[in-house]
């Protein structure tokens, strides 16, 4: 008996020698201390393991029992059962939720926007509208995003669409300038959640988030989000984090928690995306830490992990993945030049798109839908596929084949995130 090829050994770095055994056909985690992982260590360069003694045959039958040691046909047939299941409910899932992005314009010229190369000069139609609602009829649940979904110029858009669907579930990511102005509309469906964005105190906030020509935007906001809260509607403050603002958002965070009105609020605290991969990683561990405080406000972004690291961290089910993303399957994002994206991050990237709805609905053969570790040639043999899902599709270069790995976000999770979480669980005394 051999160990299995799925089998993932991530050292966790910490002064006892340990490492953490991922099972990946089953999902299951062991953390092995120093003693038998040199047995573990020994027995990985051999082509048949015998065990010698009474202790190295103890530590054989509990790895064994955990299906660590399998015959390589009876690992490939519960990794085509499990790949087999997750196809299946794959196929089954259908989008519910369509994002309406009715312009790229926006009154704000924030510096680390994504968005700003993206064309800006076309606005949705009340036809192409009507082609989303007939795409996707019976739709429960409806965002807006952009560019600024609120402009005032969207306030005709805004309300037809809130006259074909009455009913529907309502979201929206918005810079939250014009929620004011828009207070009315906006009382006069259910909305679920607003994600509005505060870049920490108003000093700082106003560098970062400002209008166009420049001009401050801090207290306006503020305004709004306090009456959305008023008109019971949810709001997300999401905070863009990045080395140099740490304290200041934490500052503001704790502020706005102070209040009445604030602990009503649900936060978001994201490094940027323009952060190098060694800074976002000292970025989440400083997060980590201020989430294992116990501090008021949880944190959404830190319910966004990667498997391993979401399991080690909450204890959430580790359960295996054929895609990076899941939201891939239920999720779309309709924009002013009639095309479809299936991912926040793509969205305006038109070599991103996932098809077009307009003027005629056709979905690509080849896209981020289609892409599961089952047409990624590398991801067929590797052992880390069921835990990775082949990696982030939005990633990869526009040269690049969509159906190609992407490797980084994953690495950095084994050789980064997962040992700087245990390290934490075991300072905090908590078990990982």
């Amino acid at each position: 008996m051999k160990f299995i090829h799925n089998l993932v050994v991530i050292d966790l770095k910490n002064d006892q020698g340990d490492i953490l055994l991922a099972n990946g056909i089953n999902g299951l985690l062991d953390v092995v201390h120093r003693k038998e992982r040199a047995i573990i260590e020994k027995w990985m360069q051999e082509d048949e393991i015998l065990p010698v003694g009474e202790e190295e045959k103890r530590l054989y039958e509990l790895l064994e029992k955990r299906q660590y040691l399998l015959s390589r046909e009876e690992e490939d047939k519960i990794k085509n059962q499990i790949i087999d299941q997750l196809k299946e409910s794959s196929q089954q899932k259908k989008p519910d939720l369509a994002w309406f992005v009715l312009t790229y314009r926006c009154n704000f010229h924030c510096p680390y926007c994504y968005e700003n190369t993206v064309k800006s000069e076309k606005t949705m139609t009340m036809e192409m509208i009507d082609k989303v609602f007939e795409i996707t009829p019976g739709l429960k649940y409806i965002g807006f995003f952009g560019g600024e979904p609120f402009l005032p110029e969207n306030r005709g858009l805004v309300e037809y669409i809130f006259h074909k669907a009455p009913k529907a579930e309502y979201y929206a990511i918005t810079n939250g300038f014009y929620l004011d102005e828009y207070m009315d509309l906006l009382r006069s469906v259910r909305f679920s959640n607003i994600q509005i964005t505060l870049d920490g105190t108003e000093k700082n906030h106003n560098e970062t988030r400002f209008q166009v020509k420049g001009q401050p935007t801090y207290g306006k906001i503020l305004s709004g989000i306090q009456k959305c809260l008023s008109a019971e509607i949810p709001v997300t403050i999401r905070m863009n984090l990045s080395s140099g603002n740490f304290e200041d958002l934490l500052r503001e965070k704790n502020m706005i928690e102070s209040t009445e009105w604030g602990k009503k609020v649900e936060f978001e605290i994201q490094p940027l995306f323009q952060c190098g991969k060694d800074e976002g990683n000292v970025l989440y561990e400083k997060l980590m830490e201020q989430d294992m405080k116990g501090t008021s406000g949880a944190n959404r972004i830190l319910k966004k992990m990667l498997p391993l690291s979401d399991f080690l961290y909450k204890g959430t089910p580790l359960r295996p993945i054929i895609r990076a993303c899941d939201p891939e399957g239920i999720m779309r994002f309709y924009d002013p030049y009639g095309d479809i994206y299936n991912c926040i991050l793509a969205v305006g990237q038109k070599t991103k798109a996932v098809g077009t709805y307009f003027p005629e609905y056709r979905l690509k053969e080849k896209s981020f839908l289609t892409r599961d570790i089952t047409k990624i040639k590398e991801c067929r043999t590797c052992k880390n596929a069921l835990f990775c899902g082949g990696g982030c599709p939005n990633g990869l270069p526009d040269d690049r084949d969509v159906y190609s790995p992407n490797c980084i976000n994953f690495y950095n999770e084994i050789q980064n995130r997962i040992p700087d979480i245990y390290r934490m669980k075991q300072k905090g005394g908590k078990n990982a």
